[in-house]
């Protein structure tokens, strides 16, 4: 489960929301404070946080050998088939594990739509099969590819429940570079406009979920889960993208953002409610390996 609520993020991200005339569409700004010592601070309370996203993942390398259903249990580093994971992976990879991680740590801390209710129940983490197999091929040979394929399915989602109903779906297609990529921005605006109005994946969170079998926040979800896959309507999908960039416009007067502040991107043709956040953070590439503990 992912609890992403910090508090504390505040005293190092601002966020700076402007809204179309039509109510349509949003942009939100955030950007770092001026305080070095708060970033730290925040820093430290953060790891944990994207390390326990991955939790999950772990438990499930893991699981073809376990005995036990205790998620907390001890294992030998020589024969643990989560060792490196995800540390060892190239920066590439992890910068897009960061990217869905921080779309979902918006979603539960900075309100998109106004809505201060999203609740992320579990990353996909683990349906990444790909990078798996590159584990594996590195516990046996110690050998790592520099590149890993994405998965397939939805970056993150967000919803609203009401008892265990779910009333509002966010989906949020998450980006992260080092630098602006012009490129990237408009390719998660066309893959938030897909058509359907509930995930692809919601059998898949449905899966993840049930290997937590007994923990009440769980089954509540489950229920919801299984509850919307069946649904034909009262529930109503938005579309958010979330771009962590680490290179800020030249011309901070005459242009904040990267992405439009008063308009739709040219790529999106969802016809729903959109929000833009953009997320202009220093470092990106240390950001991300501090986070995940990766060496040179």
């Amino acid at each position: 489960m992912s609890g992403l609520k910090l508090p504390s993020l505040n005293s190092w991200l601002y966020n700076d929301v402007s809204e179309n005339a039509d109510k349509q569409y949003r942009h939100s700004l955030i950007r770092e404070q001026n305080k070095s010592e708060d970033k730290e601070a925040i820093l430290k309370e953060l790891k944990p946080l994207v390390q326990r996203a991955h939790d999950d993942t772990r438990f499930k390398l893991r699981e073809f050998l376990r005995d036990t259903l205790d998620p907390l249990e001890e294992w030998d580093e020589d024969i643990d088939p989560a060792n490196g994971y995800p540390e060892m992976l190239d920066l590439t990879t992890l910068k897009g594990y960061f990217g869905e991680f921080f779309s979902g740590l918006v979603a539960e801390n900075f309100s998109p739509f106004g809505e201060e209710n999203w609740r992320v129940p579990i990353f996909s983490f683990r349906f990444h099969e790909t990078a798996f197999d590159q584990l594996e091929m590195y516990r046996q040979t110690g050998t790592m590819k520099k590149a890993t394929y994405g998965r397939t399915g939805d970056d993150c989602l967000a919803f609203v429940l009401k008892g265990d109903s779910i009333e509002k779906i966010l989906f949020l297609e998450a980006k992260c570079t080092a630098k602006y990529n012009l490129n990237m921005i408009a390719d998660a605006h066309t893959k938030i406009s897909s058509a359907n109005q509930k995930p692809v994946e919601l059998s898949r969170l449905i899966t993840a979920l049930k290997a937590y079998q007994g923990n009440e926040e769980a089954e509540i979800w489950i229920t919801a889960l299984r509850k919307l896959f069946l649904a034909k309507n009262g529930f109503e999908r938005y579309d958010c993208v979330s771009y962590v960039c680490g290179q800020f416009p030249k011309s901070p007067k005459s242009k904040l953002s990267w992405i439009s502040r008063e308009d739709p991107h040219a790529n999106y043709l969802g016809e729903r409610k959109l929000e833009a956040v953009e997320i202009q953070i220093t470092n990106v590439d240390e950001l991300v390996k501090e986070m995940y503990g990766k060496e040179e």
